[in-house]
């Protein structure tokens, strides 16, 4: 069992409670999705890098230096979409523990839709959450990532802005899934959404490196994006966002030769994408994000056109800490994924809420003696 997948949304001291006493090779990265669920964005990096205890701070290489001189920045979204209307599947990766991959994604939806995208394929999706597009909103039960905000809010834009949401992964309870293996599978899958409706426009969102056309020296062997392309015939665009992806220690050594101040890709005279941060896969193009600046203890990528912070906590009178959860006033609050999360554990703390413009929201602080408070928003 995941640590934290019975109750998702924990306190930071019962994250580190059980990080104290996992010993799981994997403890550092359940405590850095566990951070992510509840907001903390800055520890979730922290802790993720703690899996390389033995790691300095990443220096290019000369060959690297002298290589990137030959790219030049341009803006990631008009190339992308760009990108996009060339082809019928766009298949973009996340690293599992960043919300911001989460909310870039969700920023290209609308010009996405536009230009006829209509089908957002989730590999963190539960076949189990049959009423999805229904309810127009994730649950606890919707998947195991789905369950951190951001990625929930990528959900509920999607739906709204008219795109089908499906599942991809492997059928582990299926016999002949199980001999494809998990990445024949999913492309599997993906195709039966294609054989359906054979010009649809796909967007495909995976974890890592199932976003690789090539075979993997390792236990993938041909990822999923080459086993859609080998199924299919289709060549997709792959965007990768987690090799130049933010970090405290641990990381790209080509992100120290960049310095953007917006989302990037970078080209080079001949057009051609910058992509050897994830040398020696196969994948278009790597995304460049800058590093996160935070207002009142919140990465600013939150805000967008739809979204704002606000301060609730000197509404709160329960005791501390407290978890601060925003819901829509018409969702079901027992089993829906919230909004936002942010936890509270003293008064000297300032930590904004991120709230949805022109929606009807609810807040509700609950503290670790289970009591609870509901703060109506305007």
């Amino acid at each position: 069992m995941v640590l934290g997948q019975n109750k998702p949304y924990l306190f930071s001291y019962q994250i580190d409670s059980l990080l104290s006493v996992d010993s799981t090779n994997y403890k550092f990265q359940t405590a850095s999705w566990n951070f992510s669920f509840i907001g903390d964005y800055k520890k979730s990096l922290e802790v993720k890098d703690l899996q390389f205890p033995n790691a300095k701070p990443s220096t290019p290489t000369q060959e690297q230096i002298e290589y990137f001189k030959k790219f030049k920045a341009i803006d990631a979204r008009k190339a992308i979409l760009e990108e996009a209307k060339k082809t019928q599947i766009l298949i973009i990766n996340e690293a599992h523990h960043v919300g911001l991959h989460r909310v870039y994604l969700a920023s290209l939806l609308e010009d996405l839709h536009k230009i006829g995208y209509t089908y957002i394929g989730l590999e963190a999706l539960s076949y189990e959450d049959t009423l999805l597009n229904q309810r127009k909103y994730p649950v606890l039960k919707s998947g195991f990532y789905t369950k951190e905000p951001c990625f929930g809010n990528l959900i509920r834009e999607g739906i709204e802005l008219g795109y089908t949401i499906f599942p991809y992964e492997q059928v582990y309870s299926d016999s002949i899934q199980k001999n494809f293996g998990r990445e024949k599978a999913e492309a599997v899958n993906v195709k039966k959404i294609l054989d359906q409706n054979p010009k649809a426009k796909l967007i495909l969102y995976c974890g890592y490196d199932h976003v690789a056309e090539d075979t993997l020296k390792n236990f993938m062997g041909l990822p999923m994006a080459g086993q859609l392309k080998k199924l299919t015939g289709i060549n997709p665009f792959t965007i990768d966002q987690t090799a130049l992806t933010e970090y405290k220690i641990v990381g790209s050594r080509y992100r120290q030769l960049m310095n953007e101040k917006k989302d990037v890709l970078f080209v080079d005279s001949n057009s051609t994408y910058f992509n050897k941060a994830s040398f020696p896969k196969a994948i278009d193009c790597n995304v460049y994000h800058p590093s996160s600046e935070c207002i009142n203890g919140r990465p600013t990528w939150l805000r967008r056109k739809n979204t704002k912070f606000i301060m609730l906590q000197e509404k709160v009178t329960i005791a501390y800490p407290y978890l601060i959860k925003i819901y829509l006033a018409t969702d079901d609050i027992a089993i829906a994924v919230p909004i936002d999360i942010i936890e509270l554990k003293s008064p000297n703390e300032k930590v904004a809420s991120l709230i949805l413009k022109h929606k009807k929201q609810i807040a509700i602080a609950e503290n670790n003696k289970g009591e609870q408070q509901i703060i109506k928003l305007n």
